[in-house]
């Protein structure tokens, strides 16, 4: 039976220093899936995943392709029938994991990525760029509706921060508490929650939080994607009226519905929402390629 499901199309910018990143990209991508090659392993930043590389879609002169990346399940469930049998689940040549899907553009720097409750996250796209091209520096940034992330990093005073980040899933703790920035969650852990609130200012105090460690908080922050609330508030010098920017509401999205036929998304499915997104949103893809291109 059919079942619709509710997702969110996030879009990334993928960055690199090395001239040559995009091109190798495309170029490797492109004879992976013609090769017979299309799947294999990589390290990721905290386990070994899976890519696999699907028909690409030709657009004009230039290829997108679908990528999917599959993490083996941390606690696998059970396997039970009608009759109270519970018993654990038969994985026989092969193990359970948690896939999601993506769309990559080398030619234009873009990536998008499906959330709503899937297998690894854009961060983990990063580390298959980085591991295809073996450019270690390479990342993803989420494209931003008015330059809202800009205006952020080119702030020299920051006076508040707030953070809402919620842990449903076990994976939160490998991929996050385990993580750099995870030391600053690990109330979470240590009292069994799965919801944290943070604040943290200046008070009524001058001055500014640490410039660099905040602009480091941000962007891990907003490449893992697990926060629900990301507000800051700052300005570019003293005399200036300090502003508020929700770094999350200001990501570039599109909010969808994906019918799974089913036990989970198929490639197919997981093409056709992604190229859609692509296609409503080129304008904004455009944009952000071209304030990226300028920058250079």
């Amino acid at each position: 039976m059919a079942e619709r499901k509710n997702v969110t199309v996030n879009f990334y910018r993928l960055e690199s220093a090395v001239d040559t990143f995009y091109q190798d990209m495309d170029f490797k991508l492109d004879a992976l899936s013609a090769g017979g090659m299309d799947f294999g392993f990589f390290d990721g930043k905290s386990c070994e995943l899976m890519f696999k590389i699907f028909e690409p879609i030709t657009v004009s002169d230039r290829k997108l392709y679908i990528v999917s990346l599959i993490k083996e399940k941390i606690f696998l469930p059970v396997w039970f029938n009608r009759e109270g049998v519970v018993q654990e689940a038969p994985t026989e040549g092969g193990s359970l994991g948690d896939v999601s899907y993506a769309l990559v553009d080398p030619e234009k720097q873009a990536l998008l990525t499906l959330s709503g409750g899937f297998g690894p996250s854009a961060s983990a796209f990063s580390d298959f760029a980085r591991w295809l091209t073996g450019d270690s520096a390479a990342g993803a940034c989420p494209i931003f509706i008015n330059s809202a992330y800009d205006q952020v990093t080119n702030w020299e005073i920051f006076r508040k921060l707030n953070l809402s980040i919620e842990a449903p899933a076990s994976d939160f703790v490998g991929n996050v508490l385990d993580s750099e920035i995870g030391e600053n969650f690990k109330m979470l852990e240590t009292l069994s929650g799965l919801k944290i609130d943070i604040s943290v200012s200046m008070g009524h105090g001058k001055g500014s939080l640490h410039k660099d460690a905040v602009k480091n908080f941000i962007r891990s922050v907003m490449e893992e994607n697990y926060a629900g609330k990301l507000k800051i508030m700052g300005k570019s010098f003293e005399e200036q009226q300090t502003a508020e920017l929700d770094l999350y509401n200001a990501r570039l999205k599109h909010k969808t519905e994906i019918v799974i036929a089913g036990t989970h998304i198929a490639p197919d499915e997981a093409k056709a929402t992604l190229y859609e997104a692509y296609q409503l949103h080129l304008d904004d893809i455009d944009a952000a390629y071209k304030d990226f291109s300028d920058e250079e």
